[in-house]
């Protein structure tokens, strides 16, 4: 018998129903794919954005001042001579990648599109470019690799002021971006540059006609206006949002440029005063020894490599006074600084009853460990830096101008740490905190005794940035004002 074999095969529908599935199966690989590819793109757009605001920052601290867009596709900052300033020739173009230390790569989003580099709108006008009243200040080149142009005081954004030229960026919770947006819709609302990339529409926006054809957030990310919006990313269909927007607020730039402010050396035995040659030099300075020497109604130099135990009086001239060790008395005997721009540095503590008034000036004074007596700062723009602990028997008063006092030591983790008040005075104050990273890590009591300050400086993140609260009820007549 033979057997027949019968061979069967797919059928029309059942061909079809394959197909089906495996259309299926490519179309969600597809998509998979590429949803895969843009988030990489994305990632490596918001690492481009952050490396350009570093740079940018590093360029305000060398250099001293910000730096205009690129507009001839060069890679360096564009300026122009209008009434003998160099102006920006224009207040929107690209990254100057070159300018930043940067290659071209950092001038584009994943997607090859450029990213705009947007900067505050009045510095472009002669007038206003190095006026220190004005935001625009900040981009002012005058000061070029010595001192900011811009006063950190009187520049704009201070606390009522948020300076003008600046840009309002706005955050995802806002449903749109004008008028004058909520504090809670904010990111920023005093940003001097602005850094947008467009990614995967980026080519549609980048002409003016095709801005103009666009609306929402997208429109108010590639218009001219003050405003800008990073809001929620979206795939949606009809709703596409990719941009990311990252900004540079004066507060930054500010907080950069304080890192800069003061200098500590060791004083060891042979060392001189910052290569100064000594008026007066002795291991201990007590009430035996000549104190009509040490401090004259001039320019005095006077190294101590040990301790000071005794009171002493600088009265006139700009002294520079070093102490190896100690300054330390039971009887509450004073140093007086007196009249002049002085320097104290004290390497180890302030202790016992001691009073230190560092009178009319601007002052400069470092102590390397605790500060358990009294300090008064006088008249004067005056920098103080405590790296040690502020004790409970301490007082601490910085009186009238614009002073800056910091607190603690990036190196010695704790270090800071205070239970009194904190006097800023009259003026614009500000206490940078080295090692608190943000207002909320305070305590209630330790916020309350904050008196006087209009900004608070938080320590150095891992990004290498600082944060900052602005005391935001305040103004320069707020002497006895907590910061809130």
């Amino acid at each position: 018998m033979r057997f027949v074999t019968k061979q069967q095969g797919f059928s029309l529908v059942e061909m079809a129903i394959v197909l089906l599935i495996i259309g299926i199966g490519f179309t969600a690989g597809s998509s998979l794919l590429s949803s895969f590819k843009h988030s990489a793109n994305s990632t490596t757009t918001q690492t481009t954005l952050g490396k350009v605001k570093d740079q940018v920052l590093n360029f305000v601290f060398i250099n001293k001042y910000l730096p205009c867009p690129d507009t001839d596709e060069d890679g360096a900052e564009n300026r122009t001579t209008d009434s003998g300033e160099q102006v920006c020739t224009a207040t929107r173009g690209g990254v100057p990648y070159l300018s930043l230390g940067l290659d071209d790569s950092f001038a584009k989003d994943a997607w090859g599109n450029p990213i705009r580099y947007a900067v505050n709108t009045n510095t472009g006008t002669a007038s206003l470019l190095c006026d220190k009243r004005q935001a625009a200040s900040m981009f002012c080149n005058k000061g070029a690799g010595s001192i900011p142009w811009f006063n950190f005081s009187k520049t704009p954004p201070l606390f009522n002021d948020r300076g003008a030229g600046n840009y309002y960026v706005c955050n995802e919770s806002a449903a749109s971006c004008s008028g004058t947006p909520a504090a809670e819709s904010l990111e920023s609302d005093s940003a001097v540059v602005v850094l947008v990339a467009y990614n995967q529409d980026g080519r549609d926006v980048a002409t003016d006609t095709g801005c103009a054809a666009t609306t929402g957030a997208i429109n108010e990310n590639c218009d001219t206006d003050l405003y800008y919006h990073q809001a929620a990313r979206s795939h949606e269909v009809g709703a596409f949002f990719d941009d990311v927007v990252l900004s540079i607020s004066g507060y930054e730039v500010k907080t950069t440029l304080l890192n800069n402010q003061l200098s500590w050396r060791e004083y060891g035995a042979g060392s001189t005063a910052s290569a100064l040659e000594p008026t007066y030099e002795d291991f201990d300075l007590d009430a035996d020894s000549d104190q009509s020497v040490a401090a004259t109604a001039g320019d005095d130099v006077v190294l101590i490599r040990r301790d000071v135990e005794t009171a002493i009086d600088f009265s006139t001239g700009d002294d520079y006074l070093a102490i190896g060790n100690d300054l330390v008395t039971t009887d509450g005997d004073s140093l007086l600084m007196g009249e002049g721009d002085d320097t104290l540095y004290v390497v180890g503590s302030v202790l016992g009853a001691a009073d230190i008034e560092l009178g009319d000036g601007d002052d400069i004074f470092v102590l390397g460990q605790d500060l358990e007596g009294n300090l008064v700062a006088g008249a004067g723009n005056d920098k103080v830096w405590v790296q040690g602990d502020i004790r409970s028997s301490a007082t601490l008063a910085l009186n009238d101008d614009n002073d800056i006092l910091w607190l603690g030591d990036s190196g010695v983790s704790g270090s800071g740490q205070y239970d009194v008040d904190l006097e800023g005075g009259l003026g614009y104050d500000i206490l940078v905190l080295e090692n608190v990273t943000d207002w909320a890590a305070l305590s209630s009591t330790e916020q309350s005794y904050i008196v006087g300050f209009e900004l608070i400086v938080f320590g150095v993140d891992a990004n290498g940035s600082r944060g900052y609260h602005i005391c935001a009820s305040g103004d320069v007549n707020r002497e006895s004002a907590v910061c809130d």
